[in-house]
């Protein structure tokens, strides 16, 4: 699917049929054939957008006669099995080009917002590029509301392998994030230069704020890997010292039973024992044996040991 947007300062966006200068050329999920039209049409590489369409595409910058691709990746709706997914964008001679294999949201929120103008490049492509950013922060965001939900469960210790699987998965969603975020910030930073794409000085403030941003979005996914691993420490913590009282008690039971145990082993022999002919033995036995466990249990108890 090919689509062709427009606008310029005094008029909204909207789509046309054929491309023109200053346009916006968005592509999704494209057949050969659409790439070939891309090809002999647009003077675009197909083999650059074929890498664009790569699930396992990392985020790079490569230029070819005098166009520029910017391979990113940007995230998914939480109801998606992967967390990104990659976007080619291309700073072409007169347009620019959005390819992506799946559906690209950022793209429908940017043209809500009154300030698009697709017949600016520079600026559209930086436009595209901080919705990207802002995707990131709002999943991020999410995984940190889902990181305190189930850190809240920690005081009560109600730990469940549920809450296991939980910080694992956030763990990997933020390391989704973070692979794709450093290598955008290093983008960022190329961008900046000057050496693929030449920028107004307004477009440089804004590029800097990307920057910035992306660097603050790396620190704060870091930052939340950082409190996921404290809180999986402390859950491991509390499920060993639980687990240790659970095998301290059960020894001190072995303990005292084996007390019992040794004494009546002892008078089930079939020889002769004291008070073997005591009407009131039982009672006896029963009384020492007694005794013995209570003294090992003040025992057990003075120390700490249940």
């Amino acid at each position: 699917m090919i689509k062709i947007y427009y606008n310029n300062k005094t008029s909204k966006v909207t789509e046309l049929a054929k491309p023109k200068a200053g346009s916006l050329v968005y592509v999704e999920n494209p057949n050969i054939k659409e790439l070939e039209e891309l090809e002999k049409n647009h003077g675009l590489d197909i083999d650059l957008l074929n890498d664009g369409l790569d699930p396992n595409e990392a985020p790079r910058i490569d230029s070819w006669e005098g166009r520029t691709y910017i391979y990113t990746r940007f995230v998914l709706p939480e109801s998606e099995k992967q967390t990104t997914s990659p976007v080619l964008i291309i700073f072409g001679i007169d347009m620019v080009y959005v390819v992506t294999h799946v559906h690209f949201l950022a793209l429908q929120n940017l043209f809500k917002k009154e300030d698009v103008t697709t017949i600016r490049r520079e600026q559209i492509l930086l436009q595209v590029l901080n919705e990207i950013n802002l995707g990131y922060k709002f999943r991020i965001n999410s995984v940190a509301k889902r990181m305190w939900s189930v850190r809240s469960l920690l005081n009560k210790e109600q730990i469940d392998n549920k809450d296991f699987i939980s910080f694992i998965d956030m763990e990997e969603d933020l390391n989704d994030f973070l692979s794709a975020l450093e290598p955008m910030n290093s983008q960022l930073n190329h961008l900046l230069t000057g050496k693929y794409i030449k920028l107004h000085e307004a477009d440089k403030d804004l590029m800097e704020d990307l920057e910035l941003g992306s660097h603050e979005l790396i620190s704060l996914a870091s930052s939340q890997l950082k409190t996921i691993k404290n809180i999986r420490e402390a859950y491991s913590t509390i499920t060993a010292n639980n687990l240790n009282k659970v095998f301290k008690l059960m020894t001190s039971i072995t303990i005292l039973m084996g007390i019992f145990t040794l004494i009546t082993g002892i008078y089930s022999m079939n020889i002769a024992l004291p008070a073997g002919h005591n009407p009131n033995a039982f009672w006896i036995i029963l009384g020492i044996t007694g005794t013995l466990i209570a003294l090992v249990t003040y025992f057990f108890k003075k120390n700490k040991w249940f």
